[in-house]
C-alpha cells in the first residue's frame, strides 16, 4: 500500500517504471526461491511444473482440490521402488494384498485400481504380468475418481505411468546432446537386470525435439523357490515443438515375459503355523494318475469334483475317501520360500502399447489437443491346482480437446476451461476353467512338493479331457463428451467443476461348457451422465482447505476386460460410485514443507470373479502425506492412512473358507476344498450374524505408515555421496470369515546407499534388511484359504554408466 501511494505521487510516468521494476524484482525472487527449492529437493520428491496431463488443467498439485502424489524416477531410484506393490512407501493408501504374488494392479482406498498410461487406460491386469516401470518418467497416483479427460472410471483411485522422452522439462526444454546411460543390476537369488536408455536431440531449424529410447531385459530367479521371472521391454518416444505452435510426439512400448508364476502361497491356513510355524502334512491316495501323465485328467476326478458346500448340510460332502489325509501325517517347519508352484505352472505374456498426440497452441492462448492410443493383451496361463486362462485383448481410443482460458466481464473470476470428446472401443475373448469343480488348493503337502495327485491338466493339455468353462468373446465402445472448469475467484478461491456424458453399447456372448449364462449373444446399450465438484481456498500462509463430492458410472468387466453375457442383457454391466472428501493442502516456508491431509468416504462396486454378481463396498480412511526439505543436504518424507473398507448388504461372492471355520478337522478335509455358494449364506451356519449384514474387508490392514530419511553429500572434487533409510508399519489384517486366522502386525526397515563419480553410479539397495518376517492375505476368493509369506531380506547392486 504504501508503495503504491509513493508511485501515484511521483507521476504516471514514475509509476509505469517503479512498477515495471517490481515485476522484475517478483520475478527475479520467484526463480531464486525456485532455484533454492530446487538445489534442496536432490532425492527428486517435489513435482517439477505444472502438468495438465493428470487433472486436464495446467495446475500445480498443491493447488489442485484433489488428492493425489506424483513420484518421479529419482525418487522412485531414492525410495528402491521396483514394482508397484513398493509404491506403499511414498504414497498413503496404496497398500496392495496379494493378487497371487504378481504386481500386476495396485491397490487405492482398498479396492484394485485401474493402470493408465499417458492418461489412458491400459488392458486389465489383475496379477496376469508384473506392471513394468523402468521406463517411466514419473508415477502418478490419483486418489478418487479419474478426471473427466480421462474417461469414465470408478472412485477409488488410479496409477497413471507417464514414458520417458527427450524432454528435460517446460523450463528447460529438450536435450541439447545426446545422453544416455546402461545400467546393470545384480542381487540376491540370482537377479540379473540389464537397462540401456538414451536420448537424442532431433533440432532442425524453428524446430526442436528429440528422440527417446529405453529397453530393459530381466532374467532372474526369486526368493520363491520355483519362480523365475524373464521379461523383456523396449519404448520409444519421439516429439517434435515448432515456433508455431504445433507439437507433434507419440511413442510405443513392446513388453514380452514369462515365467511370472500365479502362487497362491501357502496352503493348509492355521493360526499355529503363523505363530509358530508348523504346517499340517499329509495325503490323500483317493485319486491315481491312472495314465501315468503326471497330472489328473478330468476322469480321474470324482464324479462333482473335490469341492464341499456346507449350506447344503452334508448333502453336497465330497466323501471322505476322496479328501481325508490317509498318509503321512503330521506337523513340519515350513520356511517361507516354499510356496505352491510346480513345473507345469506357466505364464507368457505379450502387449503392445502405441499413443500419438498432435497439439497446437492459438495465438490467443489457447490449445487444441487429438490424442490416439491403442493398447492388447495376450497371455496364457496355468495354475496347477487347476486354473487355466487364455486372454485375447485390444483397446483403441481417440480423444478431442480445446482448452482456453477467460476472464468473466465485470467480476474478479478468471477460468481455465477444458473441453472435448471421446471414444473408446474394447474387444475381449477371455477364457477360464474353474466351474468344474476340481480345484482343491489344500490338496498339496507343500512340505513334498507337488505329485500327479495334486496336479490337475487343462485344455493346453491335449487330450486331458478339460474344456474351457469360460469362453467369452465381448466386445464394447464408448463415446463420451466431457467439459472442466477451473474457477479462479479473486485470487482467494478455487472452483473446479468437471463433467462428461457417455453413451456405451456392448455385445457379449460365452459358448463355454460351463459358463452358466444365458445362451446365445447378448447385445445392449446404455448412458450415463459424471460430474465432480471441487472448492478450495487458497491461504495466505500457505494452508489450502478444499472439499470435493463427486459421482461416476462406469463399466463392470472382467479380468480381460470383457462384459459377461448376463450383465450385457440385463443392463447391470454399469455400476455407480460416490465420493465425498475432504482435506488440506500444505506449502509452507517457501516450498520447504509441502504435503496434504485427505478424509474421505466413497462407495463403489466390485465384481465377483465366478458368479459375475456386483457387490458394494464403503471405504472410510484418512491419508496424510508430508515432504520436509530439512537442508540442501536433507529431506524426509512422510505416507500414513487410516482405512476401513466394508462390503454391503453382505457379501455374495463365491468363496472358499477352511475347515477349521464349521469346526471340521482338517485332517478329513484337506484332500478337497470347502467353499460358500455366497458368503452371506455362512452367516446361519456358522452363527456369526454379523456376517448377514455389513463385512469389513480384513484383508487389507486398517493402518499402513512409512517414514523415509534422504540424505545427499555437497560435492565432492570427484562426485557425490548419498543414502535413504525409511521404515514401514503395516497393521494386523486376517481371513473374511468366522474366526479367520489372523496374520500380526510388522515393520520393515529397507535402506539404500549411492555413489556418484565422474560418468558412474554405484547403488546399493536392501529391502526387509531386519529380515522381518510376515504375511499378505489373497486379495480374492481364496484369502481365507491361502496365504502368501512376504520375502525376507533381498538385496541388489546397480552400475550405471553415463554417456
Amino acid at each position: 500500500m504504501i508503495a503504491i501511494s509513493v508511485m501515484a505521487a511521483a507521476g504516471k510516468a514514475r509509476a509505469q517504471e517503479a512498477e515495471a521494476e517490481a515485476e522484475a524484482v517478483a520475478v527475479d525472487s520467484s526463480v531464486a526461491e525456485m532455484v533454492v527449492i530446487s538445489e534442496r529437493d536432490r532425492a527428486g520428491l517435489l513435482e517439477k511444473q505444472p502438468s495438465d496431463l493428470l487433472f486436464g488443467l495446467e495446475k500445480p498439485l498443491l493447488e489442485t482440490p484433489r488428492s493425489a502424489t506424483f513420484v518421479s524416477d529419482d525418487a522412485l531410484e531414492a525410495y528402491g521402488v521396483t514394482t508397484i506393490d513398493d509404491l506403499t512407501a511414498v504414497s498413503p493408501g496404496t497398500f496392495t494384498a496379494s493378487y497371487y504374488g504378481v504386481p500386476g494392479a495396485l491397490n487405492v482406498r482398498g479396492l484394485l485400481a485401474e493402470t493408465y498410461f499417458h492418461g489412458f487406460k491400459r488392458i486389465e491386469n489383475r496379477g496376469t504380468y508384473q506392471t513394468p516401470i523402468g521406463a517411466t518418467s514419473r508415477v502418478d497416483i490419483l486418489r478418487g475418481p479419474p478426471t473427466a479427460n480421462f474417461g469414465p472410471g470408478k472412485v477409488g483411485g488410479l496409477l497413471n505411468l507417464e514414458p520417458k522422452t527427450a524432454k528435460i522439462s517446460e523450463e528447460a526444454g529438450y536435450l541439447t546432446e545426446t545422453t544416455g546411460q546402461i545400467s546393470a543390476t545384480l542381487g540376491s537369488y540370482d537377479k540379473k537386470n540389464t537397462a540401456v536408455e538414451a536420448g537424442i536431440p532431433l533440432n532442425f531449424g524453428t524446430t526442436a525435439g528429440g528422440l527417446f529410447f529405453y529397453g530393459e531385459l530381466e532374467d532372474s530367479d526369486s526368493y520363491y523357490r520355483g519362480i523365475s521371472p524373464e521379461h523383456g521391454l523396449i519404448q520409444s518416444t519421439l516429439q517434435f515443438e515448432t515456433i508455431d505452435g504445433w507439437t507433434l510426439g507419440g511413442g510405443v512400448m513392446y513388453y514380452q515375459s514369462k515365467g511370472y508364476l500365479q502362487t497362491p502361497g501357502w496352503n493348509r491356513v492355521t493360526q499355529d503355523l503363523i505363530d509358530n510355524g508348523n504346517y499340517i502334512t499329509g495325503s490323500n491316495s483317493g485319486l491315481a494318475d491312472g495314465n501315468g501323465n503326471g497330472y489328473l485328467d478330468a476322469g480321474e476326478l470324482p464324479p462333482g469334483g473335490l469341492t464341499s458346500y456346507p449350506q447344503c448340510f452334508g448333502g453336497c460332502d465330497v466323501p471322505l475317501g476322496f479328501r481325508q489325509l490317509d498318509s503321512g501325517t503330521g506337523t513340519v517347519q515350513l520356511d517361507g520360500r516354499t510356496v505352491y508352484v510346480s513345473d507345469k505352472d506357466f505364464s507368457d505374456t505379450e502387449t503392445l502399447t502405441l499413443f500419438g498426440d498432435l497439439i497446437h497452441d492459438l495465438d490467443d492462448g489457447s490449445q487444441i489437443k487429438f490424442q490416439l492410443f491403442y493398447d492388447s493383451l495376450d497371455n496364457e496361463r496355468f495354475v496347477s491346482y487347476g486354473f487355466p486362462a487364455d486372454y485375447n485383448a485390444w483397446t483403441a481410443e481417440g480423444r478431442l480437446s480445446y482448452s482456453f482460458d477467460a476472464k468473466i466481464p465485470d467480476m474478479p473470476v478468471d477460468a481455465s476451461v477444458n473441453m472435448g470428446a471421446s471414444n473408446r472401443f474394447y474387444k475381449a475373448e477371455k477364457k477360464e476353467s474353474f466351474n468344474y469343480g476340481g480345484i482343491a488348493l489344500d490338496r498339496r503337502d507343500l512340505s513334498q512338493g507337488p505329485t500327479p495327485t495334486d496336479t490337475l491338466g487343462s485344455p493346453f493339455d491335449a487330450g486331458s479331457g478339460y474344456t474351457w468353462d469360460i469362453d467369452n468373446k465381448s466386445e464394447w465402445n464408448n463415446t463420451g463428451i466431457f467439459a472442466m472448469a477451473d474457477l479462479d475467484v479473486a485470487d482467494a478461491v478455487t472452483v473446479m467443476l468437471t463433467g462428461r456424458y457417455d453413451w456405451y453399447s456392448a455385445e457379449s456372448e460365452d459358448r463355454g461348457a460351463l459358463c452358466f449364462c444365458n445362451p446365445g449373444p447378448a447385445e445392449n446399450s446404455d448412458s450415463a451422465f459424471t460430474y465432480s465438484t471441487m472448492l478450495m481456498y487458497n491461504s495466505p500462509i500457505g494452508i489450502r482447505p478444499y472439499i470435493s463430492y463427486a459421482e461416476t458410472t462406469a463399466i463392470e468387466f472382467g479380468q480381460a476386460g470383457d462384459i459377461a453375457p448376463g450383465a450385457v442383457f440385463d443392463k447391470s454391466f454399469l455400476s455407480d460410485g460416490d465420493l465425498v472428501e475432504a482435506g488440506v493442502k500444505l506449502d509452507m516456508f517457501d516450498g520447504v514443507l509441502t504435503g496434504a491431509l485427505a478424509v474421505y468416504r466413497q462407495h463403489r462396486t466390485i465384481l465377483d470373479p465366478v458368479g459375475g454378481g456386483v457387490d458394494e463396498t464403503e471405504g472410510k480412511g484418512v491419508e496424510l502425506e508430508l515432504r520436509y526439505l530439512a537442508t540442501e543436504n536433507l529431506s524426509f518424507t512422510f505416507a500414513g492412512n487410516v482405512q476401513e473398507t466394508k462390503f454391503l448388504d453382505s457379501y455374495d461372492a463365491f468363496y472358499y473358507v477352511t475347515p477349521q471355520t464349521f469346526g471340521y478337522d482338517p485332517a478329513n478335509w484337506y484332500g478337497g476344498a470347502v467353499a460358500a455358494y455366497a458368503f452371506s449364506d455362512l452367516a446361519g451356519i456358522t452363527g456369526n450374524n454379523y456376517y448377514a449384514g455389513e463385512i469389513e474387508d480384513t484383508r487389507i490392514p486398517n493402518v499402513v505408515t512409512s517414514l523415509f530419511a534422504s540424505y545427499t553429500s555437497d560435492p565432492f572434487d570427484w562426485g557425490t555421496l548419498g543414502t535413504t533409510w525409511g521404515v514401514q508399519y503395516v497393521g494386523e489384517t486376517s481371513g473374511l470369515a468366522h474366526n479367520a486366522v489372523k496374520y500380526p502386525d510388522y515393520v520393515l526397515v529397507q535402506a539404500s546407499a549411492f555413489a556418484d563419480f565422474n560418468d558412474w553410479r554405484l547403488q546399493l539397495n536392501i529391502d526387509n534388511l531386519l529380515d522381518e518376517q510376515f504375511y499378505t492375505p489373497l486379495q480374492d476368493l481364496y484369502g481365507d484359504v491361502a496365504v502368501l509369506p512376504g520375502k525376507g531380506r533381498e538385496w541388489r547392486v546397480t552400475a550405471t554408466y553415463r554417456f
